[in-house]
């Protein structure tokens, strides 16, 4: 035992990591529903798991989850754009995705909804900006902010705007409470973001053991098969590709 810990003293980089894995880490993740966080978070869950690594998820509101992993009162934040790092620049993004994000268009018009993406593009569009994927793929379009996504159905309802382009697993779970209004989704996605995990930079030297593992889950299609059975879950069939 005495030699281990003389070994461990050597060896600060190997007595950090031995620290690491002995602890469990707290991810944050939305205190909303989200089926795609809960998608991200069972792909999370699987890597720490393969990579010997334990973890739990605390709920916090998205806002602020990003906030406590990049000031170390969380250990990582379970899905942000690969951007997000530029802002919070105390992590460090693993670099293979854990889910990615389908954006959708939602109109009350059936053939508006799926004009060529051309046309699509000289509509009046509503969004929500918190989600900031959104205004990257809304980029010189006539755009109109709404606070959530159920307002955006609202404010689309109402005639605000032609189009609404949202998150098609943040969309669904409300469209379905929208009835008896109709609302028509376009049949392609409009774009596909990948999201990925973020760790404070203390836990940098975990980021290539928690990379192989979704390397791995990757290639064995387990991270596709986490997405399409929570679809199937939800009853909600997989978008075709953006053309």
């Amino acid at each position: 035992m005495g030699a281990a810990l003389l070994v461990l003293a050597a060896m600060p980089g190997l007595a950090q990591q031995v620290q690491q894995v002995q602890q469990v880490l707290q991810i944050g993740r939305t205190d909303s529903p989200s089926p795609l966080s809960d998608i991200a978070e069972s792909v999370v869950k699987e890597a720490f798991k393969r990579s010997g690594l334990q973890c739990e998820f605390q709920r916090v509101p998205l806002s602020r989850s990003m906030i406590l992993a990049n000031d170390g009162s969380l250990d990582g934040d379970v899905m942000r754009i690969a951007d997000a790092a530029k802002t919070y620049t105390d992590v460090v993004a693993v670099p293979t995705p854990v889910v990615w994000a389908d954006l959708a268009i939602y109109s009350m018009d059936e053939k508006v909804a799926n004009l060529p993406r051309a046309e699509l593009r000289h509509r009046k569009v509503g969004l929500t900006r918190t989600i900031l994927m959104l205004p990257k793929y809304s980029q010189g379009m006539d755009v109109t902010d709404a606070k959530d996504v159920r307002t955006a159905f609202e404010m689309l309802a109402n005639g605000r705007f032609e189009v609404a382009m949202l998150v098609y697993l943040a969309a669904e779970p409300e469209l379905a409470r929208q009835s008896p209004r109709k609302f028509y989704r376009g049949l392609h996605a409009w774009a596909t973001e990948p999201l990925y995990f973020h760790l404070n930079k203390k836990h940098a030297t975990l980021v290539p053991r928690i990379n192989a593992a979704l390397l791995g889950m990757q290639k064995e299609g387990l991270v596709k098969k986490i997405f399409l059975d929570k679809l199937a879950e939800l009853g909600i069939p997989p978008l075709k590709p953006a053309e």
